[in-house]
């Protein structure tokens, strides 16, 4: 079904309830785990044509007391992508907090199952942002669920995850005042031998625990990137490629508080290679497709100004080996730890690939941005983290189906063991961690409490309240434990 409003997504539900159909829900289709690809036998509700954003100067959720205080805000239907929403953001001089993959869908799973962008720690996860929804429920009711209606059902889509409690038409996000400098540090690190590599990894662990907790700094580091398409490994990498992101500070107040991390490196020439750079430039271009490398449509009758955003394009036909998501406790990067977890990534980094992101974690998040979230369904665990780790890995053009590219079998296994050997490595150095339901294990076990925490079971009675016959069920969601 190829949804254009609400009222085609309610024919669409009903259809599936009263026919016993597989119900499925895709927007961009951005999902680590399938979960809008469906079975044979389903029916797949494509929300794409739903494109419509529109900015509020003054917001109020339905249903809020007289006299309640509207705040700017912007609404986002149910098929635009980030890059849409942020460039008319932009253009009103506002920022909405979403993801830093911008084709990723600004109204679906993102913000459902959480939604890290690089500037969380400054303004809080995507579900903390979202104000008010409009849903339409597995009975076929269209609702809104805001802080003064449905609240039970608001709280739990602010984290509970996608394609779980209905399927959403429309998401108002609250809107900032757009930030004023968009910085980039980046560049590779090498380490001349395994024992400097370890260090390298102590060094920047702490490093991690104290400076990179601020709000300013957003993304990490990604160890031995050259694995992400590897078929054998273990070949001596020793490689940190920084890839971090600073907010509102000039290149100069970043390139100091980087010194203490930088300068003994470099001041040891036969053990690194440092080659880091500094760069900023004014936040309003940041989703300026001319200023920020886009690929554009210029396919006949393609939409006017259609385009992606070109860090993307690596994504398109990877087919996955393995994934899998880990949240790093703030206790595991101070001195009495700290070895043990560099230890963990330096096995870790052997077999696989490793993307260590600040941003997915919220410790030393900016105090009214945690006040939101703390509202939300996210994994508790989330606010003692100081990073969040992926391990994964893929294969370039491969497509079911398709002669001449169908995926390889022995190829894919040897990616898994090779990435399943590192998670475990990393699960050993992180006690207590969780993970996220949006980037975890496709086979995580007691993903429940991994996912959710304490919140589960709270999650699990608003999911029966709503959908009783599991109407809407995906991989590893709420309620999901029976199929």
């Amino acid at each position: 079904v190829a949804a254009e409003n609400a009222q085609d997504i309610q024919a669409a539900v009903n259809f599936a309830r009263k026919h016993r159909v597989r119900l499925v829900v895709k927007g961009t289709g951005h999902d680590y785990y399938g979960r809008s690809c469906g079975p044979r036998e389903s029916l797949l509700i494509w929300t794409h044509n739903m494109r419509q954003v529109t900015v509020r100067k003054s917001f109020v959720p339905k249903g809020a007391p007289a006299g309640t205080r509207g705040v700017s805000a912007v609404t986002t239907t149910a098929g635009n992508r980030w890059l849409e929403a942020y460039k008319i953001a932009s253009a009103n001089k506002l920022y909405i907090q979403g993801g830093g993959c911008t084709s990723v869908g600004a109204c679906g799973g993102f913000a459902l199952g959480g939604g890290f962008g690089s500037f969380s720690k400054r303004f809080g996860s995507g579900a903390g942002g979202v104000l008010e929804f409009t849903v339409v429920l597995a009975s076929g009711k269209i609702v809104t669920a805001n802080a003064y209606q449905h609240s039970d059902l608001y709280w739990a889509m602010r984290g509970g995850g996608g394609g779980t409690f209905g399927v959403v038409t429309h998401m108002t996000y609250l809107a900032h005042p757009e930030p004023t400098i968009s910085g980039w540090i980046g560049g590779p690190i090498t380490a001349k031998s395994n024992a400097a590599y370890l260090e390298l990894l102590q060094r920047y662990v702490e490093f991690a625990g104290t400076t990179l907790i601020d709000p300013v700094w957003g993304e990490g580091v990604i160890l031995n990137g050259g694995y992400a398409n590897a078929e054998k490994f273990d070949t001596g990498l020793n490689v940190m490629q920084v890839g971090t992101t600073f907010l509102d500070i000039s290149t100069e107040a970043a390139e100091a508080a980087w010194e203490p991390f930088l300068a003994p490196l470099r001041a040891r020439p036969e053990d690194y290679t440092v080659d880091v750079k500094f760069s900023s430039q004014p936040f309003h271009n940041r989703w300026n497709p001319t200023v920020t490398e886009a690929i554009f449509d210029d396919r006949r009758n393609a939409p006017a100004g259609y385009f992606w955003w070109v860090g993307n394009a690596g994504e398109v036909g990877a087919y996955w080996g393995a994934y899998d998501g880990r949240g790093v406790p703030w206790s595991m990067t101070q001195p009495d730890k700290a070895r043990q977890l560099a230890q963990g990534l330096f096995d870790a980094s052997r077999t696989s690939l490793i993307l260590w992101q600040t941003n997915k974690a919220l410790y030393g998040e900016d105090p009214e941005a945690m006040a939101r979230d703390k509202e939300t369904s996210i994994n508790p665990a989330v606010f003692d983290n100081v990073a969040f780790i992926t391990v994964g890995a893929w294969k370039q053009g491969m497509y079911p189906g398709v002669d001449g590219h169908e995926p390889k079998r022995a190829v894919s296994q040897a990616q898994f063991d090779a990435v399943m050997t590192a998670s475990d490595f990393i699960h050993r150095a992180t006690p207590g961690g969780g993970s996220y339901s949006n980037e975890g294990n496709y086979f995580q076990k007691g993903w429940q409490e991994e996912f959710w925490g304490d919140n589960y079971p709270r999650l699990l009675a608003i999911k029966k309240r709503y959908d009783p016959t599991n109407l809407f069920t995906v991989h590893k969601g709420v309620g999901s434990e029976g199929y």
